[in-house]
């Protein structure tokens, strides 16, 4: 139907917009709403108790594994490397990390999170896990199969970050 005041060409028909109804820019419009209606309510609430933001609190977990590079950080979270370092200064400011010097290169250094460090995320962890408890236990048996799904979707669009 054509607005009011505006006469169509005879022969012509009027462009329809997207079909929003159709994959994948279903999937991609419930990723993007479910990523920013969580991902604001954590940063809001790590923020308020824990003085971090989301991507720190992310870089904190990365940290509680093996020791990595700030490259392989970076690698890993798909972030570019002066990201990751201006955070990486964030945590070692609060003394939540630890710089070791990598052997045969002193320009190079493994990250590891201290005592500290691992109490921060504990504690961050119980936060983000009561914070987004509401909408993931709604899902009930649906969860499982979802966090596989994206799983699976993390590989075939990040094939690198494959084990």
């Amino acid at each position: 139907m054509q607005p009011p005041g505006i006469v169509q060409p005879p022969g012509t028909t009027q462009p329809s917009g997207p079909d929003l109804n159709a994959q994948p820019l279903r999937f991609l419009s419930a990723y993007w709403t479910v990523w920013q209606g969580l991902g604001s309510r954590l940063h809001q609430v790590l923020q308020a108790e824990h003085d971090l933001d989301l991507r720190t609190f992310i870089v904190l977990s990365h940290l509680q594994q093996i020791p990595v590079t700030p490259s392989q950080l970076a690698a890993a979270l798909d972030l570019p490397r002066y990201e990751v370092a201006r955070v990486l200064r964030r945590l070692e400011e609060r003394g939540a990390l630890t710089r070791t010097p990598l052997p045969g290169d002193a320009r190079r250094h493994a990250l590891q999170a201290t005592a500290s460090g691992a109490d921060l995320w504990r504690a961050a962890l119980h936060t983000a896990e009561r914070s987004a408890a509401p909408a993931v236990t709604a899902l009930g048996p649906d969860l499982d199969a979802l966090t596989a799904a994206l799983e699976r979707l993390t590989t075939l669009t990040h094939p690198e970050a494959t084990p």
